[in-house]
Protein backbone atom coordinates (compact mmCIF):
# COMPACT_ATOMS: atom_id res chain seq x y z
CA UNK A 1 0.00 0.00 0.00
CA UNK A 2 2.78 2.13 0.34
CA UNK A 3 4.37 2.17 -2.85
CA UNK A 4 0.80 2.68 -4.09
CA UNK A 5 0.80 5.82 -2.05
CA UNK A 6 3.79 7.04 -3.13
CA UNK A 7 2.65 6.34 -6.56
CA UNK A 8 -0.58 8.53 -6.63
CA UNK A 9 0.58 10.78 -4.27
CA UNK A 10 4.32 11.96 -5.34
CA UNK A 11 4.99 9.56 -8.85
CA UNK A 12 1.73 10.73 -10.62
CA UNK A 13 1.34 14.37 -10.16
CA UNK A 14 4.30 15.20 -11.98
CA UNK A 15 3.60 12.87 -14.65
CA UNK A 16 -0.01 14.30 -15.30
CA UNK A 17 1.16 17.53 -15.59
CA UNK A 18 4.07 16.43 -18.28
CA UNK A 19 1.48 14.73 -19.83
CA UNK A 20 -0.45 18.29 -20.30
CA UNK A 21 2.40 18.90 -22.10
CA UNK A 22 2.31 16.07 -24.01
CA UNK A 23 -1.06 16.05 -24.91
CA UNK A 24 -0.64 19.91 -26.10
CA UNK A 25 2.06 18.74 -28.51
CA UNK A 26 0.44 15.87 -30.05
CA UNK A 27 -2.88 18.01 -30.43
CA UNK A 28 -0.80 20.40 -32.66
CA UNK A 29 -0.85 23.68 -30.12
CA UNK A 30 1.24 25.93 -30.59
CA UNK A 31 4.56 25.65 -27.75
CA UNK A 32 7.71 27.29 -28.81
CA UNK A 33 10.41 24.98 -26.71
CA UNK A 34 12.93 27.59 -27.44
CA UNK A 35 11.23 30.01 -25.61
CA UNK A 36 10.33 28.32 -22.75
CA UNK A 37 14.14 26.71 -21.96
CA UNK A 38 15.20 29.92 -22.35
CA UNK A 39 12.96 31.34 -20.00
CA UNK A 40 13.60 28.53 -17.64
CA UNK A 41 17.33 28.84 -17.88
CA UNK A 42 18.22 32.24 -17.40
CA UNK A 43 15.22 33.66 -15.82
CA UNK A 44 13.10 31.02 -13.72
CA UNK A 45 15.80 28.79 -12.26
CA UNK A 46 17.60 31.86 -11.33
CA UNK A 47 15.08 32.99 -9.06
CA UNK A 48 14.23 29.75 -8.00
CA UNK A 49 17.35 29.85 -6.74
CA UNK A 50 17.80 32.88 -4.87
CA UNK A 51 14.51 32.24 -3.64
CA UNK A 52 14.90 28.61 -2.79
CA UNK A 53 18.02 28.93 -1.00
CA UNK A 54 18.32 32.93 0.41
CA UNK A 55 14.94 32.00 2.03
CA UNK A 56 14.66 28.24 3.43
CA UNK A 57 15.93 28.84 6.85
CA UNK A 58 18.78 26.30 6.63
CA UNK A 59 21.87 26.52 7.55
CA UNK A 60 24.94 26.88 4.33
CA UNK A 61 26.54 23.74 6.12
CA UNK A 62 23.37 21.82 5.23
CA UNK A 63 23.29 23.07 1.95
CA UNK A 64 27.18 22.78 1.71
CA UNK A 65 27.09 18.96 2.17
CA UNK A 66 23.85 18.39 -0.06
CA UNK A 67 25.81 20.16 -2.67
CA UNK A 68 28.89 17.81 -2.03
CA UNK A 69 26.33 15.20 -2.03
CA UNK A 70 25.60 15.95 -5.75
CA UNK A 71 29.56 16.25 -6.78
CA UNK A 72 30.12 12.66 -5.33
CA UNK A 73 26.83 11.24 -7.16
CA UNK A 74 27.85 13.25 -10.53
CA UNK A 75 31.22 12.25 -10.41
CA UNK A 76 30.72 8.55 -9.76
CA UNK A 77 27.62 7.99 -12.55
CA UNK A 78 30.06 9.52 -14.89
CA UNK A 79 32.75 6.67 -14.39
CA UNK A 80 30.17 3.69 -14.47
CA UNK A 81 28.96 5.68 -17.60
CA UNK A 82 31.88 5.50 -19.15
CA UNK A 83 32.71 2.14 -17.79
CA UNK A 84 29.20 0.60 -19.53
CA UNK A 85 29.54 2.98 -22.57
CA UNK A 86 33.56 1.85 -23.13
CA UNK A 87 32.61 -1.84 -22.60
CA UNK A 88 29.37 -1.90 -25.21
CA UNK A 89 31.55 -0.50 -27.64
CA UNK A 90 29.24 3.09 -28.16
CA UNK A 91 30.29 6.54 -28.52
CA UNK A 92 30.97 8.86 -25.10
CA UNK A 93 30.30 11.88 -26.76
CA UNK A 94 26.37 10.35 -27.54
CA UNK A 95 25.77 8.24 -24.42
CA UNK A 96 27.85 9.40 -21.59
CA UNK A 97 26.01 12.68 -20.67
CA UNK A 98 22.48 10.65 -20.51
CA UNK A 99 24.48 7.91 -18.55
CA UNK A 100 25.82 10.92 -16.06
CA UNK A 101 23.24 13.76 -15.85
CA UNK A 102 19.46 13.36 -14.87
CA UNK A 103 16.54 15.07 -14.99
CA UNK A 104 17.03 16.90 -11.49
CA UNK A 105 14.78 20.17 -12.60
CA UNK A 106 11.76 18.95 -14.72
CA UNK A 107 11.39 15.84 -12.45
CA UNK A 108 13.68 15.84 -9.25
CA UNK A 109 12.15 19.25 -8.02
CA UNK A 110 8.44 18.36 -8.24
CA UNK A 111 9.33 15.32 -6.84
CA UNK A 112 11.44 15.86 -3.57
CA UNK A 113 8.25 18.96 -2.92
CA UNK A 114 5.67 16.39 -2.88
CA UNK A 115 7.32 13.92 -1.34
CA UNK A 116 9.65 16.06 1.36
CA UNK A 117 8.13 19.42 1.73
CA UNK A 118 9.59 22.60 1.43
CA UNK A 119 12.20 21.91 3.80
CA UNK A 120 13.47 19.06 1.34
CA UNK A 121 12.41 20.80 -1.54
CA UNK A 122 15.32 23.65 -0.39
CA UNK A 123 18.07 20.86 -0.18
CA UNK A 124 17.10 19.85 -3.46
CA UNK A 125 17.55 22.91 -5.28
CA UNK A 126 21.04 23.08 -3.78
CA UNK A 127 21.15 19.32 -5.52
CA UNK A 128 19.95 21.07 -8.73
CA UNK A 129 22.47 23.72 -8.58
CA UNK A 130 25.31 21.64 -8.63
CA UNK A 131 23.59 19.07 -11.02
CA UNK A 132 22.44 21.86 -13.83
CA UNK A 133 26.22 23.32 -13.54
CA UNK A 134 27.71 20.26 -13.77
CA UNK A 135 25.28 19.33 -16.76
CA UNK A 136 25.37 22.83 -18.67
CA UNK A 137 29.62 22.62 -18.36
CA UNK A 138 30.96 19.59 -18.14
CA UNK A 139 27.82 17.49 -19.83
CA UNK A 140 27.82 20.50 -22.90
CA UNK A 141 31.86 20.06 -23.31
CA UNK A 142 31.25 16.40 -23.67
CA UNK A 143 28.80 16.77 -26.64
CA UNK A 144 30.97 19.53 -27.75
CA UNK A 145 34.48 18.27 -27.42
CA UNK A 146 35.06 21.67 -25.59
CA UNK A 147 33.74 24.80 -24.01
CA UNK A 148 35.05 28.20 -23.26
CA UNK A 149 35.54 29.75 -19.55
CA UNK A 150 33.72 33.06 -21.39
CA UNK A 151 30.79 30.79 -21.98
CA UNK A 152 30.71 29.99 -17.96
CA UNK A 153 30.70 33.33 -17.02
CA UNK A 154 27.49 34.34 -19.31
CA UNK A 155 25.22 31.41 -17.11
CA UNK A 156 23.01 33.27 -15.40
CA UNK A 157 22.48 30.37 -12.90
CA UNK A 158 26.12 30.99 -11.42
CA UNK A 159 24.98 34.99 -10.72
CA UNK A 160 22.55 33.66 -9.14
CA UNK A 161 24.01 31.06 -6.92
CA UNK A 162 26.84 33.69 -5.97
CA UNK A 163 23.54 36.30 -5.03
CA UNK A 164 22.33 33.50 -2.98
CA UNK A 165 25.07 32.93 -1.13
CA UNK A 166 26.29 36.37 -0.18
CA UNK A 167 22.66 37.04 1.07
CA UNK A 168 22.43 33.64 3.41
CA UNK A 169 26.15 34.73 4.79
CA UNK A 170 25.45 38.15 5.34
CA UNK A 171 21.93 38.35 6.61
CA UNK A 172 21.20 40.80 4.00
CA UNK A 173 17.63 41.01 2.07
CA UNK A 174 16.23 41.73 -1.15
CA UNK A 175 13.90 44.87 -0.76
CA UNK A 176 10.56 43.48 -0.48
CA UNK A 177 8.93 44.18 -3.91
CA UNK A 178 12.42 42.66 -6.11
CA UNK A 179 12.23 39.71 -3.35
CA UNK A 180 8.35 39.02 -4.38
CA UNK A 181 8.75 39.37 -7.88
CA UNK A 182 11.80 36.34 -7.97
CA UNK A 183 9.44 34.66 -5.95
CA UNK A 184 6.56 35.05 -8.35
CA UNK A 185 9.28 34.26 -11.47
CA UNK A 186 11.18 31.60 -9.45
CA UNK A 187 7.35 29.90 -9.08
CA UNK A 188 7.08 29.48 -12.88
CA UNK A 189 9.61 27.01 -13.37
CA UNK A 190 8.80 24.19 -12.34
CA UNK A 191 5.02 24.10 -13.80
CA UNK A 192 7.06 25.23 -17.03
CA UNK A 193 9.70 22.54 -16.54
CA UNK A 194 7.16 19.45 -16.43
CA UNK A 195 5.40 20.65 -19.52
CA UNK A 196 8.27 21.34 -21.65
CA UNK A 197 9.46 17.38 -20.69
CA UNK A 198 5.80 16.27 -21.84
CA UNK A 199 6.06 18.45 -25.07
CA UNK A 200 9.56 17.47 -25.63
CA UNK A 201 8.56 13.58 -24.80
CA UNK A 202 6.02 13.86 -28.19
CA UNK A 203 8.77 15.27 -30.57
CA UNK A 204 11.34 12.28 -29.83
CA UNK A 205 11.78 9.07 -30.96
CA UNK A 206 13.03 5.55 -30.23
CA UNK A 207 16.00 4.57 -32.46
CA UNK A 208 17.05 1.23 -30.74
CA UNK A 209 15.20 -0.43 -27.79
CA UNK A 210 17.41 -2.86 -26.82
CA UNK A 211 20.41 -0.51 -26.03
CA UNK A 212 17.91 2.16 -24.76
CA UNK A 213 16.66 -0.16 -22.12
CA UNK A 214 19.88 -1.32 -21.42
CA UNK A 215 21.36 2.05 -20.71
CA UNK A 216 18.39 3.31 -18.64
CA UNK A 217 18.20 0.49 -16.26
CA UNK A 218 22.09 1.61 -15.74
CA UNK A 219 20.62 5.43 -15.20
CA UNK A 220 17.79 4.75 -12.79
CA UNK A 221 19.15 1.74 -10.70
CA UNK A 222 22.90 2.88 -11.09
CA UNK A 223 21.78 6.65 -9.76
CA UNK A 224 19.63 4.88 -7.32
CA UNK A 225 22.73 2.84 -5.82
CA UNK A 226 25.17 5.73 -6.14
CA UNK A 227 22.61 7.95 -4.40
CA UNK A 228 22.43 5.73 -1.19
CA UNK A 229 26.42 5.02 -1.05
CA UNK A 230 27.04 8.91 -1.20
CA UNK A 231 24.43 9.29 1.73
CA UNK A 232 25.86 6.86 3.54
CA UNK A 233 29.90 7.80 2.95
CA UNK A 234 28.65 11.44 4.40
CA UNK A 235 26.21 9.73 6.81
CA UNK A 236 23.34 11.83 5.67
CA UNK A 237 19.68 10.62 7.10
CA UNK A 238 16.17 12.42 7.37
CA UNK A 239 15.01 14.52 4.38
CA UNK A 240 18.61 15.00 3.08
CA UNK A 241 19.17 11.54 2.83
CA UNK A 242 15.99 11.43 0.82
CA UNK A 243 16.78 14.03 -1.61
CA UNK A 244 20.45 13.13 -2.31
CA UNK A 245 18.89 9.38 -3.13
CA UNK A 246 15.99 10.76 -5.16
CA UNK A 247 17.81 12.78 -7.08
CA UNK A 248 20.28 10.75 -8.17
CA UNK A 249 17.70 8.36 -9.37
CA UNK A 250 16.18 10.44 -12.01
CA UNK A 251 15.89 9.63 -15.67
CA UNK A 252 18.03 11.31 -18.11
CA UNK A 253 17.94 14.83 -18.57
CA UNK A 254 16.04 16.20 -21.51
CA UNK A 255 19.26 18.66 -22.13
CA UNK A 256 21.01 15.66 -23.19
CA UNK A 257 18.97 15.37 -26.52
CA UNK A 258 19.24 19.19 -26.27
CA UNK A 259 23.15 19.22 -26.66
CA UNK A 260 23.26 15.88 -28.30
CA UNK A 261 20.98 18.31 -31.54
CA UNK A 262 23.03 20.82 -30.82
CA UNK A 263 26.41 19.55 -32.19
CA UNK A 264 24.93 16.36 -33.61
CA UNK A 265 26.23 12.97 -31.82
CA UNK A 266 23.78 10.92 -32.22
CA UNK A 267 20.30 12.49 -30.95
CA UNK A 268 18.43 9.83 -32.27
CA UNK A 269 19.98 7.44 -30.00
CA UNK A 270 19.89 10.31 -27.20
CA UNK A 271 15.75 10.61 -27.77
CA UNK A 272 15.23 7.07 -27.21
CA UNK A 273 17.04 6.85 -23.99
CA UNK A 274 15.42 10.06 -22.64
CA UNK A 275 11.92 8.71 -23.44
CA UNK A 276 12.51 4.98 -22.06
CA UNK A 277 14.38 6.22 -19.17
CA UNK A 278 11.55 8.31 -18.39
CA UNK A 279 8.65 5.70 -18.51
CA UNK A 280 10.52 3.12 -16.53
CA UNK A 281 11.15 5.60 -13.60
CA UNK A 282 7.30 5.58 -13.40
CA UNK A 283 7.69 2.14 -12.28
CA UNK A 284 10.73 2.66 -10.36
CA UNK A 285 10.63 6.18 -8.48
CA UNK A 286 8.01 4.55 -6.38
CA UNK A 287 9.88 1.78 -5.08
CA UNK A 288 13.31 4.19 -4.57
CA UNK A 289 11.51 6.80 -2.83
CA UNK A 290 9.80 3.99 -0.20
CA UNK A 291 13.37 3.23 0.64
CA UNK A 292 13.50 7.30 2.03
CA UNK A 293 10.29 7.99 3.24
Amino acid sequence: MQILGILFDVVMPVFLVAAIGYGWARAGKPFDPTFVSLMVTAVGTPCLVIDSLSGAGLQLGALGVIALASAMCHGLAMALGYGLVRATGQSVPTYLPSLTFSNTGNMGLPLTLFAFGPAGFALSIAYFTIASLANFTLGQAIAARGITFRELLRMPLIWAIALAITLALTGLALPAAVSRAVHITGGLTVPLMLLSLGYSLAQLKIQSLKRGVLFSLARLLGGFAIGWLVATLLGLDGLARGVVVTQSSMPSAVYNYMFAARYETGAEEVAGLVILSTLMSLALLPWFLATVM
